[in-house]
């Protein structure tokens, strides 16, 4: 196909969106909200499609050089992954954006079709977003191009399906048992990457930005929201944002004396009666040779050891190390914490690490129960650990903030692990619509299902990854009755 005959096409293509464009304007207001809804997603589909084809003639337009020399312009054609100085420039100028946001395209455009081809015919089909490989791309910045193949190999049939909110977090577990020694070099250079910076505001501010260590930033963060409160508490004029930026202010130039704190999931190994939980990693760190199970892509699983770990994190012991028990973190809000960054943050800052100990292959807790509507504290701490963020799906609001909700109504659902789940106030109030209602499996996954019998999937923070293999079906659900549920 001539280069005339493929802008013909995209001419055509053009003119018919916006047709429907214009027909939608004059028809939206006679649909129905659903209908609308799902117009939508088949769009949102085309645009996938529209913006992978825009990645593949960027990656190859990229790839050609344009060197001067004494007998003039010379042109070097590259393999796709190769960025020319110039192409943002050009590339800004014939779309008509800014050259910051071509930079970015450019760079996402060489960097897909060198490393991830696979899921960039994934986006080229309308399957994926570019928001989507965009994480994913984010998170194997260090890897090498095998790497980046075995971590593709592994999402391709993965990656469409899940939350958005989970894609960072699922690919660098799966990159990190992939490529561990890659994952930890990319980690230290980031952390050399550090920065702040500032420029002016609306009259009379500053806008301050900074890159810092994703374990300094969770104490620093957590010190500021607990000053702002004590301020907020002394000034109720105070918004919550102008406690918190006062709060810095004192921090950083004042004498104050705060405390961090920092909840972690520790990965174990549960026992088969569900009572007692075993640390997973101690024995198989400090001995050698091949132990355990293997996952779903032939991963070592550590076998447990021998040194019984009760619920809470009682009973680790004084040779317990965090080095020993988990790669590294994922704290909502904040980012990625690797092992190494946690042992140092003990021994530097006043910070208070809790330990919620989660299965290493479910992320469940062992079973327990109230009878009361709300849940005890500790429930509620093991529930947004366990969760990590909101469980709707594509919401990305921490756990710790959002409410407890009974996944089947109480009383008829019990007040425990199993029958609860974080939702932010915004998605709290969208289930009471009854429009989408979840159900909540043992191993913490939750399956969001529309009235149509559409369904969205999420899973817990601190799931397995890939997820083990599903369950038997249980017999026929029928869809849970809210009309008796409290509203909280």
């Amino acid at each position: 196909m001539t280069s005339s005959q493929l802008r013909a096409r995209i001419a055509a293509m053009h003119a018919e969106a916006s047709a429907i464009g214009v027909e939608l304007a004059a028809q939206a207001s006679g649909m129905e909200a659903d209908e609308l809804f799902e117009i939508n997603g088949e769009l949102q589909g085309a645009r996938n499609a529209v913006e992978g084809a825009q990645l593949v003639a960027l990656a190859h337009a990229a790839s050609h050089e344009l060197r001067l020399t004494d007998r003039g312009p010379v042109e070097v054609r590259h393999g796709v992954g190769f960025v020319d100085a110039m192409a943002p420039s050009l590339a800004s100028l014939e779309a008509g954006i800014g050259e910051w946001t071509a930079g970015r395209l450019v760079s996402l455009a060489a960097k897909v079709s060198e490393r991830f081809p696979r899921l960039l015919g994934r986006v080229v089909a309308g399957e994926l977003t570019t928001a989507t490989i965009t994480k994913v791309v984010s998170v194997c910045e260090g890897l090498d191009l095998e790497a980046c193949a075995k971590v593709e190999a592994v999402l391709i049939e993965r990656l469409a399906g899940l939350d958005p909110a989970r894609v960072t977090s699922v690919t660098r577990k799966v990159a990190s048992r992939i490529a561990a020694d890659q994952m930890r070099e990319a980690t230290t250079k980031n952390r050399r990457d550090r920065y702040v910076e500032v420029c002016p505001g609306p009259d009379g501010t500053t806008v301050w930005s900074a890159q810092l260590p994703a374990g300094t930033s969770a104490a620093i963060w957590d010190a500021v929201k607990n000053h702002g409160e004590t301020l907020a508490k002394d000034d109720p004029n105070l918004s919550t944002d102008q406690a918190r930026a006062d709060a810095l202010v004192d921090l950083v130039l004042t004498n104050v004396t705060v405390s961090a704190k920092v909840t972690i999931g520790i990965p174990v190994i549960t026992g088969d009666d569900g009572e007692q939980a075993k640390a997973a990693a101690l024995s198989a760190a400090t001995e050698p040779g091949p132990r355990g199970d293997h996952d779903s892509i032939g991963c070592p699983i550590p076998a447990p050891c021998t040194q019984p770990v009760g619920v809470g994190g009682m009973g680790l012991g004084p040779q317990f190390s965090i080095l020993a028990a988990l790669n590294g973190c994922e704290v909502p809000g904040i980012g990625f914490i690797d092992a190494d960054t946690i042992e140092a943050l003990l021994a530097v800052v006043p910070t208070d690490i809790g330990r919620a100990l989660l299965d290493a292959r479910t992320g469940t807790l062992i079973e327990s129960v109230s009878n009361a509507y709300r849940p005890p504290r500790s429930m509620s701490d093991f529930v947004a650990t366990r969760d990590g963020t909101c469980r709707m799906w594509g919401c990305s609001r921490p756990a710790m903030a959002c409410d407890i909700d009974h996944a089947r109504p109480w009383p008829a659902g019990r007040t425990t692990p199993t029958n609860l789940g974080g939702l932010c106030r915004r998605h709290h109030r969208l289930k009471q619509r009854r429009r989408w209602f979840y159900q909540l499996d043992p191993d913490g996954t939750v399956t969001w299902t529309s009235p149509k019998g559409k369904r969205r999937v999420t899973y817990p923070e601190h799931a397995h990854w890939p997820p083990p293999e599903p369950a038997p079906a249980p017999a026929a659900v029928s869809t849970p009755a809210f009309a008796d549920s409290p509203p909280f």
